[in-house]
């Protein structure tokens, strides 16, 4: 097996649990390895570290699988990890009685990483990131389907994997029957979503509790959803007691989707969807004088990474203050970031400033995060990219 060792000085976060190698923290390589080969990772003493899989094209060439020095990188090590997953999904509750669409599998979170697994009831759709989960997808979605018990097996694309690992993937069902929709449950909602529809892995589950969330806050409210994606956010607020919800989204066929959704929730009449950019239909409602009691801004990735950042933050804080001029004297501001890079107390600073500049007085109601089904590790601050501040405003 090939050998990664360390520079001086880049082995404290390796040794303390965080499972990214990155380039510029290797000082050599004994051995060819090739893409997806499994390789030791060993400190300048040539203490081991842990074992991965080999991505030569990537910045981070190794992220660690196992820290176990007796345990193999094989189909055994995989397919432990994925039966390990499902058994925390149990633990956690899922499926359960109204809820049977999930995460499944959260990469570094559940020590696979550049694997993600959601399931939507008879079909779960996977995204293989990495070469090492490559080369072992017939495996991962066989122990997928038998774990999750789902008939079908889809593989998506990820356009930054690619990039980055110089993978070629085609959106393609690996195993079982063709489907043209997810169709799946949570809390309570039906949900049936075209496939060609279906973002990342097919849909949102790290906003669960937020939006649960939302629907304790709604009622007697008038809310407004911007980002909509099919009105998940807007459903909840509606069922929770809101008087009406106006959904925008720039995507014409999810605006419609969204629409049956609703109505096959029996909350057609409650929630309006309509088609528009978030910030062009903010500068309008502001000019027509419209306010809400409500507003969710749950914006796009908008610093893939730390470089980022620093236009992101303006483009977060501009965001935030059109948002907050549209919201009523007490009424709250349930604002988003999908952004690892920005992480809460960025957030909460861009809230900070984005109220200075609406002239608004900011309360922080509380913070929410991702799912439980989206675990991370201690060590790994990447993996906690989900923040949501709830914030009224005076």
């Amino acid at each position: 097996m090939a050998r990664v060792t360390l520079r001086k000085g880049r082995v404290r976060p390796v040794w303390a649990g965080h499972p990214w190698v990155f380039a510029q923290a290797i000082a050599r390589v004994d051995g060819a390895p090739a893409p997806g080969d499994a390789v030791e990772v060993r400190d300048p003493e040539g203490h081991f570290l842990g074992r991965g899989f080999w991505s030569p094209k990537s910045a981070i060439p190794v992220r660690i699988v196992t820290r176990d020095p007796q345990e193999p990188l094989d189909e055994g090590a995989i397919v432990r990890r994925v039966e390990r997953a499902a058994a925390l999904r149990r633990q956690l509750g899922l499926p359960r009685e109204g809820t049977d669409g999930y995460r499944l599998i959260h990469a570094e979170g559940d020590g696979l990483p550049g694997l993600i697994a959601d399931v939507y009831r008879e079909a779960a759709v996977i995204q293989l990131g990495t070469h090492g989960m490559k080369r072992y997808e017939d495996v991962i979605a066989h122990a997928v389907g038998r774990v999750s018990g789902a008939k079908t097996v889809l593989e998506v694309a990820s356009r930054r994997a690619q990039e980055r690992e110089g993978l070629s993937v085609e959106p393609r069902v690996i195993r079982g029957p063709e489907r043209k929709r997810l169709e799946f449950t949570e809390r309570g909602f039906s949900y049936a979503i075209e496939i060609e529809l279906a973002q990342k892995t097919g849909f949102y589950f790290d906003q669960r509790e937020n939006r649960a969330r939302i629907e304790g806050l709604a009622r007697g409210r008038r809310v407004l959803d911007l980002y909509s994606y099919v009105g998940a956010f807007g459903l909840a607020a509606a069922r929770g007691g809101a008087e009406i919800v106006d959904a925008w989204d720039s995507s014409a066929p999810v605006i419609a989707e969204g629409a049956s959704i609703a109505y096959a929730n029996g909350l057609g009449d409650k929630v309006r969807f309509a088609k528009g950019d978030a910030r062009r239909v903010m500068q309008k409602l502001s000019q027509d004088g419209e306010r809400y009691d409500m507003v969710i801004l749950d914006p796009p990735k908008l610093a893939p990474t730390a470089k980022h950042l620093a236009k992101a933050r303006k483009a977060y804080q501009r965001l935030n203050a059109s948002a907050m001029a549209l919201v009523n004297e007490g009424g709250v501001l349930a604002t988003c970031s999908c952004s690892a890079a920005m992480t809460e107390p960025e957030l909460l600073r861009m809230v900070a400033l984005a109220a200075k500049d609406a002239r608004r007085e900011a309360t922080l109601l509380a913070v929410g995060h991702q799912g439980m089904d989206h675990p991370t590790l201690p060590a790994f601050p990447e993996g906690r990219y989900l923040d949501c501040a709830f914030v009224r405003l005076t």
